[in-house]
């Protein structure tokens, strides 16, 4: 029982969503390398011990056909794609459809090594469903739901407990993350300017598990801690269009508010025979209110999009969130504010096209990224590239196939480097509803 008192006061140390972790990050990572589980899980990106820390990887927005050209967006005004990175492009649709209708589908494969050990993983994953429609002559809205975070890591390392001599053999395991569902709408208020909101609910929970064992003594100790996280949120967004003789300039620019996510948490420890789960004893904590330590912060989007006589477009944004401002943190990582650049081009469907391929559209972009975690006083940075292609379905359908290869990592030098390659399916599906049918 003195095993199981200690596990509980280490965990409740901190309140903060996190159990007892290992003294050194460097040793988490190193251990985990060839450990993660290569059983395929619903994620952004395939699960990562990175995601071990903070509210862990949290996804980029776009849906598919941002993510053709890096993930740019902030300016861009497509009538026949959703665009959810700034919700006063909502007012752009209407040509020719007026009903869209997206999800998304995704295949991942992940490589992590740190010089001498090499690990891979193989992820499938379905990040979001939306739907846009016009609302009026000058008015569009949206809703949708899409992941916003997620978190995924199976490790085994050793630890220490206060008053407990030696060394014990601990599996770290982490699921779950969470979920945004979307409400936006988006209006013109003059020919070359358009304004829109989000108002979003954020919502699920982080799985952090521990299981204890050691040579030592006859039983093992199960942690199992489950913090529940909510909150609503507000973002506003503009575009301003200057035309440029048969083409046109667009600048945008968004602001996410700061929410604070309210929180409770289960907390289950339980004595378990050796080699299975059967409790002998158990101590249930349920419903402990956490303090303000998680905030969604104020964050800051701009960008550029150059649409030549509708026949290709080049898109820059610039983002940043200021999690400095959070109060989160732990004994091996701290925050800080996160940056993303990108930079795309895409080449643009021709409407008036009487073949197939000139319906067809495709284009690429490259980013970098600046995470919002800082491991032993080293930032963690990510840098990508992407390529796709719609295809059109019919005279009522795109698919959209992406590729994309990212890297993070590579300059920490006491951690591992991870690259993964991820191939995105986006379906649209378009139609005209809302429209009076008029008879001559």
């Amino acid at each position: 029982m003195e095993c199981i008192f200690s596990c509980f006061a280490l965990s409740c140390r901190r309140l903060k969503a996190y159990s007892q972790r290992p003294k050194s990050a460097f040793t988490l990572v190193v251990l985990s390398i060839t450990l993660v589980s290569p059983l395929a899980r619903a994620q952004n990106s395939p699960g990562s011990p990175y995601t071990y820390f903070g509210i862990g990887d949290i996804y980029n927005k776009g849906l598919g056909h941002q993510l053709i050209s890096g993930g740019t967006g902030i300016a861009d005004r497509n009538g026949t794609a959703i665009n959810n990175l700034n919700p006063a492009s909502y007012s752009s649709i209407g040509y020719p459809y007026t009903f869209l209708n997206e999800f998304g589908l995704s295949i991942s494969t992940a490589t992590r090594e740190d010089g001498s050990n090499t690990g891979r993983q193989f992820e499938l994953d379905f990040p979001y469903l939306a739907m846009a429609f016009k609302t009026g002559e000058r008015s569009g809205a949206s809703f949708g739901l899409r992941r916003f975070s997620n978190v995924n890591y199976d490790i085994f390392g050793s630890d220490e407990f206060n008053g407990i001599p030696g060394s014990y053999q601990v599996r770290y395991e982490g699921s779950g993350g969470l979920s945004e569902f979307y409400f936006g709408y988006g209006r013109k208020l003059s020919e070359r300017l358009s304004v829109g909101a989000h108002f979003s609910y954020v919502f699920g929970s982080l799985q952090n598990d521990q299981f204890v064992r050691s040579a030592d003594i006859n039983y093992n100790v199960s942690i199992e801690d489950t913090n529940f996280l909510s909150s609503l949120s507000v973002d506003l967004g503009l575009q301003y269009t200057v035309p440029i003789g048969k083409s046109a300039l667009t600048l945008g620019a968004t602001y996410d508010s700061r929410d604070n996510l309210g929180s409770s948490r289960d907390l289950r420890i339980a004595e378990t025979q050796p080699g299975t789960t059967v409790p002998i004893d158990e101590i249930t904590t349920i419903d402990i209110e956490e303090e303000d330590d998680y905030i969604l912060p104020h964050s800051f989007g701009f960008g550029l999009s150059w649409n030549k006589n509708n026949k290709f477009k080049l898109s820059l944004d610039l983002q940043t969130q200021l999690w400095s401002e959070s109060s989160l943190s732990g004994d091996d990582f701290s925050l800080r504010d996160s940056r993303r650049g990108a930079l795309g081009f895409e080449k643009l469907p021709n409407y008036k096209s009487e073949s197939y391929w000139g319906f067809v559209s495709y284009g690429f972009g490259f980013y970098t990224e600046q995470s919002y975690l800082v491991l032993d006083e080293e930032g963690l940075n990510s840098a990508g590239a992407t390529f796709g292609v719609g295809l059109p379905i019919g005279n009522k359908g795109m698919l959209r196939i992406i590729g994309e290869r990212a890297f993070r990592g590579q300059q920490l030098s006491d951690f591992f480097s991870e690259n993964y390659t991820q191939l995105t399916f986006s379906i649209t599906f378009m139609d005209l509803w809302f429209s009076q049918r008029k008879f001559y």
